[in-house]
């Protein structure tokens, strides 16, 4: 069976004067001040914009890096970025529209970009100008000492419809012996990799099959945890990094952006040698 090849225009053959486009997804008004649609990130989408253009210069490629509604089609850019790390514009909160439309553009051999937390965790409203929660509610019923009944409501990360549509299981590391991370980086990109020492991490994802560790796994007893991975889905795949990017409390995750920014430019140019 020959496996479906799909082709933006940016590939073709007939386009050579076109360069690769990353499109990052920006909300107007979304600057520093808006906190209601950032989740664990403190980099607005002009700050992603300008890191890109920067490295993509220093390292040779032209890449047109373009801000974008999340109503705009993403098929002719190799990758969308998403600067507001565990939130996510969404156009209809029912019928998750933008989700779904993140998924078909990555089956379609596409590569999207969360920068930071759990993807998805958060659905900001665009109508409302507010954040949602995204995840659905575990309830559990119990009764206190003094007989009455306590109602408690979980939103496990897995429930995530990101997670959910991944298969990924995503542990809660803040406070624990995984929360200071020494960096080590699999082989693949061993040689973009600056020296980072320890970043914190507040999250890290399970590694099952269709996960690909940029950085190396810990071992949390027999399972193997890492927060900057790869995520297969179809012909294409998430690039998911979990690190918190907030200059106050996490000043020492600051050379993550640099890094993440490597990694994407690496994949890009990984792209375009497979689709000549």
């Amino acid at each position: 069976m020959i496996a479906q090849r799909y082709y933006y225009p940016w590939r073709r053959k007939d386009h050579k004067f076109l360069h690769p486009k990353i499109g990052i997804i920006s909300v107007k008004g979304s600057g520093p001040e808006s906190e209601e649609i950032y989740s664990c990130t403190d980099i607005i989408p002009e700050g992603w914009k300008e890191e890109i253009q920067r490295q993509s210069k220093k390292d040779g490629v032209t890449i047109n890096v373009i801000l974008i509604d999340a109503k705009r089609s993403f098929d002719s850019y190799v990758a969308i970025l998403n600067p507001y790390g565990g939130a996510y514009p969404e156009r209809d909160i029912k019928g998750n529209e933008t989700l779904n439309k993140i998924f078909d553009y990555v089956n379609k051999a596409g590569l999207f970009v969360n920068v930071a937390d759990i993807p998805g965790y958060w659905a900001y409203n665009l109508l409302l100008k507010r954040r949602l929660d995204a995840t659905t509610p575990i309830y559990g019923v119990d009764k206190t000492p003094n007989g009455k009944i306590s109602i408690t409501r979980i939103r496990p990360f897995e429930l995530t419809p990101f997670m959910e549509k991944l298969g990924l299981r995503v542990l809660n590391t803040e406070n624990s012996p995984l929360t200071n991370w020494k960096v080590e980086f699999e082989d693949r990109f061993k040689r973009i990799a600056e020296d980072v020492d320890e970043i914190k991490v507040d999250r890290a994802t399970v590694v099952e099959r269709n996960v690909k560790p940029i950085i190396k796994p810990k071992v949390d007893g027999q399972t193997g945890l890492t927060p900057l991975f790869l995520a297969g889905y179809g012909n294409g795949e998430f690039l998911i990094s979990q690190i918190f990017f907030d200059n106050k409390s996490r000043p020492q995750n600051n050379k993550m952006k640099g890094i993440l920014t490597k990694i994407l430019i690496q994949l890009i140019k990984g792209k375009s040698k497979t689709d000549k």
